[in-house]
């Protein structure tokens, strides 16, 4: 997932100084452990990502180091846009650290040659049929953008979403409105939501892969097939399923569903924060919300999500059917080049590893809701509302079956991005854009 998970979203180093570690992992898988070895040697790990929250990121770091005393661990979490700057820098200047969080597909595969294969890493601490303890889907979608003969894994997952759309009951309530079946109703309900004083639909258009998200929700239902193989680096975006997705991305801005100036506005923090505040009728975000259900400074109705719903894109056309599930893989960690440098830093990363994926590190994010496991198993040992338990279990049995919303080569996504803005500003017709994006994936 290409997103910061909340508004505050600092630095954080965090040393511990001390003795010996051993290692074990917390799930149900198999007991292949991982040694940091037992010299008692303080060995210093790297870590930057832009999730988790700084919080929870914070408990996850003090977990693993209590755990293993020898182990020092210094992340750096910043918002998406800084966290991408900052990597790309280090990775000209090869200063990249041992760990680093990444979506599957296009940003896995711009830094591959910066990454060392995870699958014979991965059958040392989870063995032989170490595959099986991920979804189907979550497994498929670790790889995509390979090239063509390329089985390896240069990420694995921590967390699974589903991508949707989520709205405020408050306001709904309100004004006697259900969520929309059709795009004519979202319409509707926008003007009306608009009359009534707040933001109808918050679109943070200016952080692109919330665009690439929502065209991809209404693509699902106008070329499903389509778009899974254009995904894969297939040169189907002129189809006219996708010209027709493109026509509806342009119909949300021209009949004023977004909020005015939304090709400059950021999804993160101002429209989450927007959201949380009870300002926004409706937004596309995804089973990561439930986390701010655990934060301290949430309000009631945002604590036990009283106050906030979920549903799909409503149908393109009357009669039709909403976009079905999508989503899989929210973010996971790789493992650079650089740790391999020192033999006692790149079995200290495999241990940290481990315990983010499987251990400690991914139940203190489950409990969190920081999003939903990659790892089976894992359910929250937190109490929480019967709403967002409700809400939670349906994300759980939806991630199993999720379409793949990740593109896989870094040119046709930014490709995707540029156009569907040029649409937005009305730069553009819709099929001129399409075929914008087909040049670029014919190459």
């Amino acid at each position: 997932m290409n997103r910061p998970k909340t508004g505050i979203c600092i630095a954080v180093c965090i040393a511990t100084v001390a003795g010996v570690a051993g290692c074990g992992s917390t799930s149900g898988s198999n007991n292949t452990s991982t040694s940091t070895g037992s010299s008692g040697k303080q060995v210093t790990v790297t870590l930057w990502s832009w999730t988790p929250v700084d919080s929870t990121m914070k408990k996850i770091v003090a977990a693993i180091e209590r755990k293993y005393p020898n182990i020092n661990i210094q992340t750096s979490i910043e918002p998406h846009a800084d966290y991408n700057t900052a990597l790309q820098a280090a990775a000209a200047s090869g200063s990249l650290p041992d760990i680093i969080g990444l979506p599957p597909g296009s940003q896995t595969q711009q830094y591959r040659e910066d990454l060392q294969p995870l699958d014979p890493i991965a059958q040392q601490l989870w063995g032989v049929n170490w595959q099986s303890n991920f979804p189907a889907s979550a497994i498929k979608q670790a790889t995509l953008g390979n090239p063509a003969g390329d089985t390896h894994f240069y990420m694995l997952p921590q967390e699974t979403e589903v991508i949707n759309l989520w709205y405020n009951k408050k306001i709904f309530s309100q004004l006697d409105l259900t969520p929309p079946k059709t795009v004519d109703e979202m319409i509707r309900d926008a003007q009306k939501i608009k009359a009534a004083g707040y933001i109808p639909f918050y679109q943070g258009a200016a952080q692109t892969n919330f665009d690439t998200w929502l065209f991809e929700q209404i693509a699902a239902q106008t070329d499903l097939q389509g778009l899974q193989d254009a995904q894969v680096g297939k040169a189907t975006w002129t189809q006219p399923g996708m010209i027709q997705a493109a026509q509806v991305w342009k119909r949300l801005f021209d009949n004023k569903v977004f909020q005015d100036g939304a090709t400059g506005d950021q999804q993160y923090p101002t429209g989450a924060n927007l959201f949380a505040a009870g300002r926004v009728g409706m937004i596309s975000l995804g089973s990561w919300w439930l986390q701010e259900a655990a934060l301290d400074t949430s309000p009631q109705g945002l604590k036990t999500m009283s106050d906030y719903g979920t549903f799909f894109f409503p149908a393109v056309t009357p009669g039709g059917n909403p976009t079905p599930p999508m989503g899989g893989i929210d973010f996971g960690w790789g493992l650079t080049k650089n740790a391999a440098k020192d033999p006692a830093v790149q079995q200290a990363s495999e241990t940290v590893l481990k315990e983010l994926i499987s251990g400690v590190g991914e139940q203190i994010m489950v409990n969190d809701l920081n999003d939903l496991p990659a790892f089976k198993g894992f359910q929250p040992q937190t109490k929480y509302s019967d709403s967002i338990q409700t809400i939670y279990q349906n994300y759980l049995s939806e991630v199993d079956k999720a379409y793949n919303h990740d593109i896989g080569n870094p040119s046709v996504e930014q490709a995707l991005d540029s156009n569907l803005q040029a649409i937005a500003v009305g730069r553009e017709t819709p099929e001129q854009a399409m075929t914008n994006v087909q040049a670029v994936a014919q190459k």
